[in-house]
């Protein structure tokens, strides 16, 4: 996912949000088994690689000690951001290998005479000169370019749809994939290799990092495969999803002899990617509605056997909103202090009103107590 993208498409239909299949893969697994021991040794690369000005920043011996602690910060924010900076350039260089490679297809399909009519996006100003793991950016995006036309020249892909956006309603996800192409005179084995066959249509997902992580690739372009509907007129037109007979990768790098890698997904591969994906699905809708706070908060039984009721400190995170923190600055500590006081008397609290006067209400209730001279058969839930 760019940097400019939500986690989310709106489906448009019901205008309502669907996840991006990306965000999924990425909070249930993906790029976080290996952005952070990257982030480490970048950092690390980075410091060493800038000792002398990290120095500079950070001394100043006839400066004040607020100055030292703010050059300090200086230094540690220096060292630390160079990661994210590397990040982002690999991956507005990927954002711009696609948007160019996207024009390569439209020109190649666009009707006889209007191929003119089609710009190629230029490498955008901000990425011009930029280090590239040793080399020019723009050295990198040429032979990644060159892998894309030598994998064209090479297979002589038939494309049918590129950037196409897809989704699958019933289960709340959408993306966008990158291209469906027809393969000529082969076909996928079921070991996942391409043998002579009589063609094959093929959905595509272009990946120019180099990090290798084959169990994300095959669950994206599996459920890229099973969506059910797509978008190829990009105006919320939908129609069926087209079907195709693989999944495939085509890397794009310049370690590769030729530029690029395509991979097909064998079968079964793709669908235990399938299956994977769904239980990502699962994972992911599950966690979101879980609360950060793993569960609530229990003191120890007194002498007398009985149970406290909890603080209302530690009611944080429980639904219960601005009604804490009038009763914290009251000197209110627990929620039997609470169910000792009259709806009058928490009136006279600062900051408690009617609206919030129903939320404790209702907080009293959740813990079996209640408001003294109110019988809990008066109590209002309050959603």
């Amino acid at each position: 996912m760019s940097r400019n993208e939500t986690d989310h498409y709106i489906y448009p239909l019901t205008q309502e949000p669907l996840t991006r299949v990306t965000s999924i893969l990425d909070s249930t697994d993906g790029k976080q088994r290996f952005l952070v021991p990257w982030c480490e040794r970048v950092t690390a690369e980075s410091s060493i690689d800038s000792l002398n000005l990290i120095e500079a920043v950070l001394s100043g011996r006839a400066m004040s000690i607020a100055t030292r602690e703010s050059g300090r910060d200086a230094a540690i924010g220096l060292a630390r951001g160079r990661a994210g900076q590397l990040r982002d350039l690999k991956a507005d260089t990927g954002s711009y290998v696609h948007s160019v490679v996207e024009a390569l297809i439209l020109w190649q399909a666009s009707p006889e005479g209007c191929g003119a009519d089609l710009v190629i996006p230029v490498l955008p100003t901000a990425l011009a000169g930029a280090d590239y793991d040793g080399l020019p950016v723009e050295d990198v995006a040429d032979i990644m370019l060159t892998g894309f036309l030598n994998f064209t020249s090479g297979w002589k892909p038939v494309f049918h749809y590129a950037e196409m956006t897809v989704y699958n309603y019933g289960l709340g996800v959408a993306g966008t994939l990158d291209m469906i192409v027809d393969l000529p005179g082969v076909a996928l084995s079921p070991t996942g290799m391409f043998v002579p066959g009589d063609g094959e249509r093929v959905c595509i997902d272009v990946k120019t990092g180099g990090h290798l992580d084959g169990p994300i690739w095959q669950e994206q372009v599996a459920a890229y495969r099973r969506m059910t509907e797509a978008d190829p007129s990009r105006f919320g037109d939908l129609v069926p999803m087209p079907a195709t007979g693989c999944g495939a990768v085509l890397h794009l790098r310049p370690e590769h002899p030729d530029g690029y890698r395509l991979m097909p997904v064998k079968p079964a591969d793709d669908a235990a990617a399938w299956n994977r994906f769904r239980r990502d699905v699962e994972i992911y809708r599950g966690r979101k509605s879980v609360r950060a706070k793993p569960g609530k908060v229990c003191r120890p039984p007194r002498p007398d056997g009985t149970i406290p009721a909890p603080r209302i400190s530690d009611l944080d995170g429980e639904g219960y909103g601005n009604a804490l923190a009038p009763l914290i600055k009251a000197g209110i500590a627990d929620l039997e202090q609470v169910a000792a006081m009259t709806a009058g008397d928490l009136l006279k609290v600062k900051g408690i009103k009617d609206k919030l006067l129903e939320v404790i209400r209702r907080m009293l209730a959740d813990h079996g107590l209640h408001l003294r001279g109110e019988a809990p058969a008066d109590l209002k839930a309050v959603a």
